[in-house]
């Protein structure tokens, strides 16, 4: 039977709608986290510089081997509510709960139990937020057959990550204020758990409504394998295009997520302001639901690997603008941030170069691996997020940054490079690394129409 004759199977609108409020949820737990954790850390809790780089860069070690296997075991679950929903449905709450966890401090942060309990409630939370969210990724590619309809979701995801962001960069000093303690200028300990807590409660019923709305149409042919851990980072390596897209999400994470991390750093002791930090933290995301609405139209123009290699380039010279702004020049500082959000839309074109990877492994072998593929988008999120914040945090250390300090002139100055030119410069490599990808959209369409009609030859046989 022809692949064109043959009828789509789509998801509703509410599904396509809902999906987005996915990454709303993990916006409330895992972007408090990356924004918030590195100065609670140091400033709160009182752990040393060289304590954090070690959790987090530990954790990220960790990840490398369980984000792909949790994509495996995803892959081979069958339930009557799919492959991926479930981990969504029954993960959120023990996500919600670890992340409270992570902000709270039973132990003085210079001894040897303070860094335990740091290190084993971020590294936990990593794990439970793995449990859902590789399998949130992985559901976008089987809950439609149609490559628009896809598109669709994947910007919904990216509206409802930039929707999150705005709301836990622009409300999160606020609150943390508030639960501070009348007078506070700064947040306290409580401030930043009871932040959390918020969080946490608002983002399980959002999780639900994904379980709820969503649908897998798109279901792998034959039994599920055996898990494998050989077997599965063989898949992932051997496919060219996955690994192409995994060190573009790399570069795009780190300089993006990366930079959350130590973003407060700047606006505190840079621009003054503690409360400033909602104004310069909310822009990109504000920005980027603007320019999300012209996303698909620009891919739809010019591909969608030179759509998401110009966008990143553009991120780069906003990042270069606000480096080179004196600190007293807002006008500058602002006209920066507003060009970096405006072209923050990548990140539904790696969700799409994804979904193509795993079509081309699809083509190419007929192994399916939306789980596994997926991972690397999650693994790509932690590690930059952890690498701006182990790696940054150093840094400063290394030019002078003093906690809870006026800083000298050569340590603002090593801020300022850590948040805004490093950023930019991996943002440039990001989307040089973008060449490497040589197919084009029309090609993986191809692509697509191939592996239907073969599967189509199978289930007449």
């Amino acid at each position: 039977m022809n692949s064109s004759n043959t009828t789509k199977q789509l998801a509703s609108k509410a599904a396509v709608i809902c999906y987005g409020f996915g990454d709303l949820a993990s916006q409330f737990v895992w972007t408090f986290v990356g924004s918030y954790l590195t100065i609670f850390y140091t400033d709160i809790v009182g752990l040393a510089p060289i304590a954090v780089s070690a959790i987090m860069m530990g954790a990220r070690i960790w990840d490398a081997i369980n984000d792909p296997m949790m994509g495996a075991i995803a892959e081979r679950t069958r339930s009557r509510w799919g492959r991926f929903r479930p981990y969504i449905a029954f993960g959120c709450p023990f996500l919600a709960v670890m992340s409270v966890l992570t902000f709270t401090h039973p132990f003085d942060g210079g001894s040897s139990a303070g860094v335990i309990w740091a290190a084993v409630t971020y590294i936990v939370a990593g794990m439970l937020y793995t449990l859902v969210n590789i399998p949130y990724g992985a559901l976008a590619a089987v809950m439609t057959e149609d490559t628009n309809q896809r598109n669709l979701i994947t910007t919904s995801r990216n509206i409802g990550m930039n929707l999150g962001m705005v709301i836990v960069n622009g409300l999160s000093a606020t609150l943390m204020l508030k639960f501070s303690g009348e007078g506070a200028e700064v947040a306290n300990g409580n401030g930043y758990m009871m932040t959390a807590v918020v969080y946490a409660i608002i983002s399980i019923p959002l999780f639900l409504l994904v379980f709820a709305t969503s649908k897998e149409v798109v279901k792998p042919i034959g039994k599920a394998g055996k898990f494998s851990f050989s077997e599965t980072i063989g898949n992932l390596v051997k496919n060219k295009y996955l690994m192409i897209i995994t060190l573009v999400m790399v570069l795009q994470m780190t300089a993006f997520m990366g930079r959350i991390a130590v973003t407060s750093y700047y606006v505190i002791y840079c621009l003054g302001s503690f409360t400033m930090i909602a104004t310069i933290m909310t822009i990109p995301s504000i920005g980027a639901i603007i320019g999300s609405f012209f996303a698909p139209a620009l891919a739809k123009k010019v591909g969608t690997r030179n759509a998401l290699a110009g966008t990143m380039a553009v991120q780069g010279i906003g990042l270069v603008i606000m480096y080179l702004a004196p600190f007293d020049n807002m006008t500058m500082v602002l006209v920066g941030d507003w060009i970096f959000g405006i072209f923050n839309v990548g990140f539904a074109y790696s969700l799409s170069m994804v979904a193509d990877a795993v079509d081309y492994m699809d083509w190419k072998t007929g192994v399916r691996t939306d789980g596994t593929a997926y991972a690397t988008y999650g693994l790509a999120t932690k590690f930059g997020n952890a690498f701006g914040g182990s790696i940054g945090v150093l840094l400063l250390a290394s030019f002078g940054y003093v906690a809870n300090a006026q800083q000298t002139p050569e340590a603002m100055a090593g801020i300022n490079t850590v948040v805004n030119l490093i950023p930019a410069i991996i943002f440039f490599l990001g989307a040089a690394a973008c060449l490497l990808w040589d197919k084009s959209d029309k090609d993986m369409e191809q692509l697509r129409e191939e592996v239907k009609a073969r599967n189509n030859t199978k289930k007449e046989d």
